[in-house]
Formats: structure tokens, sequence, C-alpha cells
């Protein structure tokens, strides 16, 4: 009997299995396979070599087959292992709640919220709806450490076996985001509030303003008027009788038309302002150039309408001295009237005040002294009055 002893690892692995240590010790033994072992160990070494190489080629092939399987195919593990990776938590549960599949991620935290292994889906859920706020058949949650996860909870069917699907996602940063926009949001519709009650104050301010005009230029008319009319019949021989009834016309038209017409009166110019101060009594005389625009030309025209009045009204005077000056640009009026000396201020209203609003809106400047008559000073820029 020919005995091989061919060292490969699937031969031992036969001699093994098939009780071959019989040949090997030559030990007497109770043996499990002695047809099968006298067989291959008195069969010729070429036959026993082709079966060993036979046993390797199909043991490669097999090893082959199951790693090209494992790439191909996926498994349980591989597809636990997957779901473990995501960063979305993920569980699908049973008809009865039964959790069958979740990753780690909604492990942890269905222990966050119940303080139990995740085993029935109805008890996660249950919790996800007692600490969210429902949106539109989702829950969103806050959980500790600022994270705020998107909880949803869907039917789905595998092979017609119905399965419930409870996923979460993290939201924090989105939900920062709208928090955010919310607030700004808020402070815009405050602040839109408070434009709309602007606005609203505004418009009541205007109607205040334009009534208050309305009534300083029917003071000024009004004053002139009786003004001119007292120094008719103080002075029958000397006063113009038609300048007095064109100023009578006059007064009466602004009494009886439209607001928009009335505006015309409180723009006079510089002429018409000196025919205004003689109708009154006063004679003023101008030194200087005069402004070439008519803005500062109806600025300075009201100015000496309403010094002329007053002087007469408050000093019992009959002349007006108006020095014009210029100096860097800058047009400055002088204004002196004589009379008694104010024995206190002079309280700026009514003329006086809408006077002082035309000369400041116009990038001007206004002041009033009494050393020891009253001196009215206007200094203002003819350029910025220029059109």
């Amino acid at each position: 009997m020919v005995f091989c002893y061919v060292p490969l690892p699937p031969l031992n692995t036969v001699v093994v299995l098939l009780d071959g240590s019989f040949y090997v010790d030559y030990v007497e033994r109770g043996r499990a396979y002695p047809f099968l072992v006298n067989a291959v160990y008195g069969s010729p070494w070429l036959l026993a070599a082709g079966i060993t190489m036979a046993f390797a080629l199909a043991c490669g092939f097999g090893i082959f087959s199951v790693l090209r399987d494992r790439r191909e195919r996926l498994s349980g593990e591989s597809v636990k292992e997957t779901l473990d990776m995501l960063p979305v938590g993920i569980c699908f549960a049973r008809e009865d709640n039964t959790a069958v599949l979740y990753n780690l991620r909604m492990e942890r935290l269905c222990t966050e919220l119940t303080g139990k292994p995740l085993n029935d889906a109805a008890q996660l859920w249950s919790a996800v709806e007692k600490a969210g706020e429902t949106q539109d058949g989702a829950v969103i949650v806050l959980l500790s450490g600022e994270e705020t996860v998107f909880f949803r909870r869907t039917l789905i069917s595998v092979d017609v076996k119905p399965f419930v699907q409870i996923t979460a996602c993290d939201i924090s940063e989105q939900y920062k985001l709208t928090e955010e926009l919310r607030s700004k949001n808020k402070k815009l519709t405050d602040l839109q509030e408070r434009m709309k009650a602007f606005g609203e104050m505004a418009a009541r301010l205007a109607m205040t303003e334009e009534l208050l005009r309305s009534r300083v230029t029917v003071h000024d008319e009004m004053g002139h008027l009786l003004l001119s009319g007292k120094n008719y019949l103080d002075n029958p021989d000397t006063a113009d009788a038609e300048g007095l009834m064109e100023l009578e016309r006059r007064t009466h038209r602004m009494l009886t038309c439209e607001g928009e017409e009335s505006a015309e009166y409180s723009l006079i110019g510089v002429e018409e302002a000196l025919e205004s101060a003689r109708a009154v009594g006063v004679e003023a005389v101008v030194k200087g150039e005069l402004p070439e625009d008519e803005k500062s030309r109806n600025i300075l025209g009201q100015a000496i309408r309403e010094c002329a009045a007053n002087t007469v009204k408050h000093a019992g005077g009959d002349s007006l001295s108006v020095e014009l000056s210029r100096e860097g640009g800058r047009l400055t009026a002088v204004l002196r009237g004589n009379g008694e000396a104010p024995t206190r201020p002079v309280a700026e209203s009514g003329g006086l005040l809408l006077l002082r609003r035309k000369v400041e809106q116009s990038g001007g400047e206004m002041a009033i002294t009494c050393d020891p008559g009253v001196t009215v000073t206007i200094c203002f820029n003819e350029i910025t009055l220029t059109e």
C-alpha cells in the first residue's frame, strides 16, 4: 500500500475528517469511516493528489462565490450598519407598533424622550407629541442643548404588509433662522404700525399748520386793513383812498375764496410791501441793493410789511428803515422802526412767528433786539433760495 503524504491543508483536513490518524500513528482505535479512508489511502498518489486539488478548487470557488455574493447583495448587517451611519433618525415598526428596525440616532432620541429603550413605536410617538409642537401633521421638538428635531410619522406598505415609519431630522439651524425671521417680522410689524400712526399724526399736523397759517394770514390782512382804515380816518387828505379800497377787496376775496387761492396772500413782494406800509401810515426806506430771486424778495417783503404794521400798532411810529448788506454770499436785512421803545421783551406770535419759520426753513437766521427800539435782523443765503 502506497501512502500519500501531500503537505496541503485540504488533504490534512480530509485526513482528520476521514480518520486518517489511523495511518499516521498506527494506533488501533474506533474508526468512523474505514471503507472511505482505506479507499483514499489505498489509491495511487496521483489520484489522491487529484482529489485533494479538486477539494481545494471547490473550496476556493466557494470562497469566491461567498465574497462576490456579499459584494452584490445586501445583508441584514450591512443594512443595519448603513442605517446607523445616517444623521437622520429612522424607525420601522409593525402594525402593532412593535419596532423591528431602527438606527442609533432614533434609539438615542427615544432614550432622551422616554428614558426607555426603543421597543414600542406608539410610546415613542406619544412622548414626541407631548414634548413638541404639532405643525401640519409633523412635530417639532426642542431638546436639551438647543437641539431642534423635526419628527414625522407615516404609514407605508412592504410586500402588502403595513408598517409604521417614524423619521427625525435635525433642524436646529433652520429653526433658529425661523425664530430670528419671526422676531424681525414682529419688529417690522410694530414699525409699520408706528409709521402708520406717524403718518396719521403728520397729516393732522399738516392740517393744523395749514389752519394756523390761514389764521395768521387772515389776522395779518385784517390787521393791515384796520390800520389802513385808521390811517385814512386820521389823515383823509393824505391817505390813499383807492389803495384802501383795493386792500378791502383783496381781504374780501381772501375771506371768501378757496383755501389754495388764499395762499397767495402770504406771498408779497418788496414793492407791494412798501405800498402796504404807506397804506398804514409808515414810510419805509430801503438802503442797499434788493435781492434778485423771487423767494428772497418775498421773505424781505413779508418782513417789511410785518415790521411796518408792528411799528404802528405797538410803537406808534411812522417810519421804518431797511438796511441791506452782503458778505460772503449772504444777505443781511436790518429793519428798525421808530416810536416808543417796548417796556418788555417782544413776544413772537402771529406774523413774526410765521416770518421766523419761513426764514429758518430757507436756511436763514432771524433775531429781534430792543435797544432802544425794536430791530429785526434777518440773515440768509441767496444761493440756497434760488431755484
